[in-house]
């Protein structure tokens, strides 16, 4: 399976610790992985006996995704980076590995903040690809929307459009509807994200509007984000009833997000995956002292809910986690607020998600040109489950098998 630092591009499941749900009526969660022990010493046998390089890049993304679970967010990077140092030169003879690991690594970047290396990780993951398999294949494509994907955290909408665009008319061309639909769908929330409320809604009703077969995961999507908005905006319009409908037709066994609330933790903070998390000039204390480079390395939770069949959640609770808890409680509510498609389950479904609070880093451009924390306080996302929710979850970029969207 792949690992869960790779879900940015694959709809997998994750590979190193997960939670698994027991039934509702009992308190218990069952946690199951190697352990961290036995993960640093198959990478240090791996790399003893010069394994090959797709083995050297499985063991290392194996023990950097424990260390990334354990929260130690910079030694599981100097894994990856070290993996990276080894295995580099051998991106023609194993592409798909080697952009694994920049994949990879690019995941572990952003949860620290590293905005550049989250950058150029994902370039370098994307260059592989197509120099390997050539601009067309569905691989490249589908990189290319990770691209679009990482410009859209970044805030950089414009590319992110100009991308996704490119992206649509190349999949369509190569006979991938369903990667040009994800392409379409991502190009219109990124109206949303910037703001431009009325263009996005009015892009994503006629992706909705489309009732051919082919163009299921673009309909299904375009509906889970127009649901959204209605409910930000305070309605319950036609876009829920058509979502409803068109979810009885698929028999969907897992919940969608429809909506959550606001997340604020001491300014303009919303939640999810690319959360803009953003505290312009910090107002609280709290929010003062978050401008510290150190305090970012090791703030962290784990948060764990239940879904229920008619699409509420119950009470979460943190699991685990790191550092100061004083930003997860409006998390918590947040949380305990969304409102998720009912499923078949009688039991609901069990999820595990890991926040982390951090800020990119930027140049001091004072003089000095060190680098230093920006005071926009983020929050970033990362689901654990072992069965990622379909369609729009939080994450806003994680797997799904209905096109899954930026989400803010």
């Amino acid at each position: 399976m792949v690992p869960f630092l790779l879900l940015a591009a694959a709809a997998a499941a994750p590979s190193a610790p997960a939670a698994t749900a027991p039934a509702p009526r009992s308190e218990t969660i069952v946690v199951t992985g190697t352990r961290l022990a036995d993960t640093e010493k198959a990478l240090r046998e791996c790399i003893a006996r010069h394994c090959p390089p797709n083995e050297d890049i499985r063991a290392s993304l194996a023990h950097a995704e424990n260390l990334f679970v354990a929260g130690r967010y910079r030694d599981a990077r100097d894994v990856t980076k070290a993996s990276i140092g080894r295995n580099n030169r051998y991106r023609k003879d194993y592409p798909v590995d080697v952009s694994d690991l920049y994949r990879g690594n690019a995941r572990i970047a952003e949860h620290l903040g590293e905005a550049a290396d989250f950058q150029l990780s994902t370039a370098l993951m994307k260059g592989i690809i197509g120099s390997a398999f050539g601009k067309d294949d569905p691989r490249a494509i589908k990189a290319d929307v990770e691209v679009g994907d990482m410009f859209a955290k970044l805030g950089q909408f414009n590319q992110a459009r100009t991308t996704y665009d490119a992206t649509e008319k190349r999949a369509r061309a190569a006979g991938l509807p369903a990667i040009a639909d994800i392409a379409r769908v991502r190009s219109a929330w990124t109206y949303a994200m910037d703001g431009a409320i009325p263009v996005a809604r009015k892009a994503l009703e006629k992706i909705a509007a489309d009732p051919a077969p082919e163009a299921r995961i673009g309909r299904l999507s375009s509906l889970v984000l127009l649901a959204r908005l209605d409910r930000n905006e305070g309605k319950t319009g036609r876009a829920s009833a058509a979502l409803f409908a068109e979810l009885r037709t698929i028999h969907a066994k897992r919940p969608v997000l429809l909506f959550s609330p606001r997340l604020d933790i001491g300014g303009d903070a919303p939640e999810g995956d690319n959360a803009e998390t953003t505290v312009n000039e910090p107002k609280t204390p709290t929010t003062r002292m978050m401008a510290g480079n150190a305090y970012f390395e090791k703030h962290w939770v784990d948060v764990g809910f239940w879904v229920t069949p008619d699409g509420k959640v119950g009470e979460p609770e943190i699991l685990r986690g790191e550092g100061t808890r004083d930003w997860t409680k409006p998390l918590l509510r947040s949380i305990a607020g969304r409102l998720y498609t009912p499923s078949e389950d009688p039991d609901g479904s069990y999820r595990v998600e890991r926040y982390t609070l951090t800020s990119r880093f930027m140049t001091d451009l004072s003089g000095t040109h060190q680098r230093t924390r920006s005071p926009n306080v983020r929050v970033e996302f990362l689901d654990l489950t072992a069965d990622p929710a379909a369609a729009a979850p939080p994450s806003g970029t994680g797997g799904g098998a209905a096109a899954p969207v930026p989400a803010r």
